[in-house]
């Protein structure tokens, strides 16, 4: 009985020890750099599809925000503003915003993040696809509660990947991707 014991505390103790070695979800969410992506359909709140399967004619940056980490990434949305306003390149990538809203799919919660994502969709400008059912949050390996960022190439194969707030030169990296993916 004794051993039966001290077997079952060291299986716990070497469990413990593997999941204080094993680097946290944030180094193990985002797609890796040249992994191929799968097929994903998304839609706007007034249910337009946008069929994200590859390959495409452009690079397609993607912007996967929920509420909680929509300012997360603000200085790379200006960035992105400025860009698709000074440089003809800007025009030959497709960019598309993502909002999780799987915790607002029921009724009447989803109505009012309907109207919520649409009112932004024309504060900015941009078309903001609805993640409902979380599919593309899963597919793509991403976190809840952060910004994340995926660039992939026509061939469908992701450049880049990050979460969290992107730093300059981390956005500089990013840009620097983007043009090479249009020359």
């Amino acid at each position: 009985m004794q051993q039966t014991f001290v077997r079952k505390l060291r299986l716990f103790l070497i469990t413990l020890s593997l999941l204080l070695v094993i680097p946290s979800g944030a180094a193990m969410a985002l797609p890796s750099v040249g992994q191929a992506v799968r097929r994903v359909v998304v839609e706007d709140p007034d249910g337009r599809v946008m069929d994200l399967s590859f390959p495409r004619a452009k690079p397609t940056l993607i912007l996967y925000e929920d509420r909680r980490s929509s300012a997360q990434n603000k200085a790379l949305k200006d960035e992105l503003n400025r860009a698709a306003d000074t440089k003809a390149e800007a025009k030959q990538i497709q960019f598309v915003a993502i909002a999780d809203t799987s915790d607002y799919r029921g009724w009447p919660l989803r109505g009012f993040a309907e109207r919520s994502v649409r009112k932004k969709s024309q504060e900015t400008g941009q078309i903001i696809y609805c993640d409902w059912d979380a599919s593309f949050r899963r597919a793509y390996r991403l976190r809840r509660g952060v910004s994340s960022v995926v660039l992939i190439g026509k061939d469908g194969r992701v450049q880049y990947a990050a979460e969290g707030k992107l730093d300059a030169p981390a956005r500089s990296r990013l840009f620097a991707l983007m043009w090479r993916q249009v020359r």
